[in-house]
């Protein structure tokens, strides 16, 4: 049995070293003391002896900082929650929570929750009214498949789709695919489509850029991991299908350091439909 004084002391300056890090802008250091800090936490909890109250505050620490780790591998994490600043208030319950004085977790986790792709769907009276709305054409993706040489590892495999235009702006806020439907070495198949909120001129007259995030579930770490990405330029736009080569995490939206993520032809595969205003209406009467 370890000491929980001692491990205590040595989670607080992982943690410390890992929103310090936070602060400074340093994506890459931050993301990797986050999940130093997670992983040792994880290892030392079974084996310290903790309250009701202090476990589930540990537990709830856990949980945040990986939040904040996705928030940093993601392309829109400048806009989602946790933030830096309340990562400094978890920082200082967590320093508390082996004092008698009785803690409350600053967050709410709840509220921090990613929308799913089925929770980012319009209504059908939504739908309607941004199909009226819109004159040029629409652009529906299809994801239909991943190549990746250790397909078969992966636990709950989704993609994650976001669009920023040119100022870096978040035009779309990511949504997520169900998992993924089958696989077959070394492919992961997911097949099924997404309509961009966006219609085509927007995308163009504000040069957006769609990015695809593949996502994967760490059952040690308890939290989604970005694996790899890519991207999608307006000038590759084009009714059909495309193979989409994948480059390393983490997402780069700025894309000033852009590597790929692996040599072997192994690409994320796409299929790309433009809808006219009149078709997309027909569609709408007839669901």
């Amino acid at each position: 049995m370890q000491s929980t004084a001692k491990c205590h002391r040595k989670w607080v300056q992982l943690l410390e070293a890992a929103v310090k890090a936070d602060g400074w802008g340093q994506v890459i250091e931050a993301v990797e003391a986050y999940e130093a800090a997670a992983a040792a936490i994880l290892n030392d909890l079974p084996q310290v002896e903790l309250g009701d109250d202090a476990r589930d505050i540990v537990e709830k620490t856990i949980v945040t900082m990986n939040l904040r780790t996705t928030c940093l591998s993601s392309i829109d994490g400048a806009q989602l929650r946790p933030t830096n600043d309340e990562m400094q208030l978890v920082l200082q319950t967590f320093q508390r929570v082996l004092h008698h004085a009785p803690c409350v977790f600053p967050l709410d986790l709840a509220e921090l929750a990613t929308p799913t792709w089925s929770d980012a769907k319009p209504t059908a009276k939504s739908k309607k009214s941004k199909v009226a709305a819109s004159t040029t054409d629409g652009v529906t993706i299809f994801i239909e498949k991943i190549g990746l040489k250790d397909a078969d590892r992966y636990i709950d495999p989704q993609i994650v789709v976001s669009v920023v235009d040119k100022t870096l702006a978040v035009v779309q806020d990511k949504v997520e695919t169900a998992v993924a439907m089958g696989r077959q070495s070394p492919y992961i198949f997911f097949e099924t489509s997404l309509t961009l909120e966006a219609n085509l001129d927007k995308l163009r007259q504000n040069d957006c850029t769609i990015f695809f995030e593949f996502v994967h579930y760490k059952k040690d770490k308890r939290k989604k991991s970005v694996r790899c990405w890519t991207m999608l330029e307006m000038d590759e736009i084009k009714p059909g299908p495309l193979a989409l080569e994948l480059y390393a995490k983490p997402c780069d939206v700025s894309k000033r350091a852009v590597h790929l993520f692996t040599v072997k032809p192994l690409y994320l595969h796409i299929e790309l439909q433009l809808k006219s205003n009149a078709t997309r209406q027909s569609d709408v009467v007839n669901r």
